[in-house]
Order: structure tokens, then C-alpha cells, then sequence
């Protein structure tokens, strides 16, 4: 296996570890310093705001699963495109649960370093999740 494709592997792992909620497998896969470009607004640096985001996502979306659409590999970084899936059971953005399912792409960049996650930017279809779950949203 070439070392791009132990990375490719190695983003799968992460998605497959929020998926199943193991914040566990996560410290296997993401340093504790990792830097997340996008945080949550209250979320906490490294991986314990990484673990943070996964506990607040799946509380909103228990049953939320990821699919890996496409992944590229190239030096110490990956590039994917995925989809999460998931059952709206709890607040997501101040929307109350609405029990619609839901499905929402999101992209990532993903540095790593000795095989694990140092650096993630991403983004997510949160404006698309909001439409599928009724919200209205309006302008200031």
C-alpha cells in the first residue's frame, strides 16, 4: 500500500470512528494539537474540540453516519468529498428535533503527521441541512 493510500485509509478511519461516536479510535487518528480551521464557536483547541464537535453532532444526529464520496491523496494531505447522513433527535443551530432525516455534503483537507490528522479544514452543507429539517432563515 502506497503512503497516499494509508492516508486515504487513515481519513476513512476518522469518518468511520465519528460515525459509530468511538471518540475513543479518534485518539489513534488525530494528534491531540490538531488544529481545526473551522471550529464550532465554542469549541475548545486540538482534539478534545475535535471530540467536542462529534459529541454535539451526533447529539443532533444520533444515528449520523458518513459517506466517503470521493478521497485524493497527495504528499502529507487529503482532499474528500462526503455526505452525512443522520435522524434530526436533538437541537442542531437552534432548530428543536424535527425527526426528519437528513443529508448533507461537506469537504475536507486533511494534513497529517506520523499518521495522524495535525490539520483539518472543512465544510458542510449546514444551510442545505437547515432547508431539509423546515427552518426559515432571514436576512438581518
Amino acid at each position: 500500500m502506497s503512503a497516499e493510500d494509508e492516508l486515504k485509509d487513515a481519513y476513512r478511519r476518522i469518518i468511520d470512528a465519528i460515525s459509530a461516536g468511538d471518540a475513543e479510535g479518534l485518539n489513534k487518528l488525530v494528534a491531540p494539537d490538531v488544529v481545526d480551521h473551522n471550529p464550532l464557536p465554542t469549541q475548545v483547541p486540538g482534539r478534545d474540540g475535535f471530540k467536542q464537535w462529534m459529541s454535539a453532532a451526533r447529539t443532533a444526529f444520533p444515528d449520523m453516519h458518513g459517506t466517503v464520496e470521493d478521497v485524493m491523496a497527495e504528499g502529507d494531505r487529503v482532499a474528500a468529498r462526503m455526505t452525512w447522513h443522520g435522524t434530526h433527535r436533538g437541537e442542531f443551530m437552534g432548530v428543536g428535533p424535527t425527526d426528519k432525516r437528513v443529508s448533507f455534503s461537506a469537504f475536507h483537507l486533511v494534513r497529517f503527521s506520523q499518521d495522524r490528522a495535525v490539520e483539518w479544514w472543512g465544510t458542510a452543507d449546514l444551510l442545505g441541512a437547515l432547508r431539509q429539517l423546515g427552518a426559515t432563515i432571514s436576512g438581518p
